[in-house]
């Protein structure tokens, strides 16, 4: 005996030999026929909310305008921001460091930047 289940999003009908643990989970499937092959009809198809969802391009993330990552992303932006334009590339290695630990992010960055070499800083933090 054949068992039929129907996908109230899609309105797919499949059949099966048997029971479908699966299907019988998921609430977006109903069984159409028992084992003993008495019928029902197939109940309205119910949308799933997929276009109703936000959409973004591919690799556009979603972006809130409030909570604990926003304020860290504005508090860098303003970092960036009061740091000012970079030195000339002829001025010295000391105001490029200057320069560079007015504009990292991290205890550890600020770390590393003496132990760099000038084109090393400006190719970092002169664009």
């Amino acid at each position: 005996m054949t068992i039929r289940y129907h996908n109230r999003n899609t309105s797919d009908v499949v059949e099966r030999e048997r029971a479908d643990a699966r299907l019988e989970m998921l609430p977006n499937w109903e069984r159409l026929s028992d084992e003993d092959g008495n019928d029902a009809k197939p109940g309205p198809i119910e949308p799933d909310g997929v276009l109703t969802r936000p959409q973004a391009s591919p690799g556009v993330a979603l972006t809130s305008t409030e909570g604990p990552r926003a304020a860290a992303e504005e508090e860098h932006r303003e970092q960036q921001e009061d740091a000012g334009d970079p030195p000339d590339r002829s001025a010295s290695k000391d105001a490029w460091i200057e320069y560079a630990q007015k504009r990292a992010v991290s205890d550890e960055e600020r770390a590393e930047i003496p132990s760099l070499t000038k084109p090393v800083l400006i190719a970092k933090y002169g664009e």
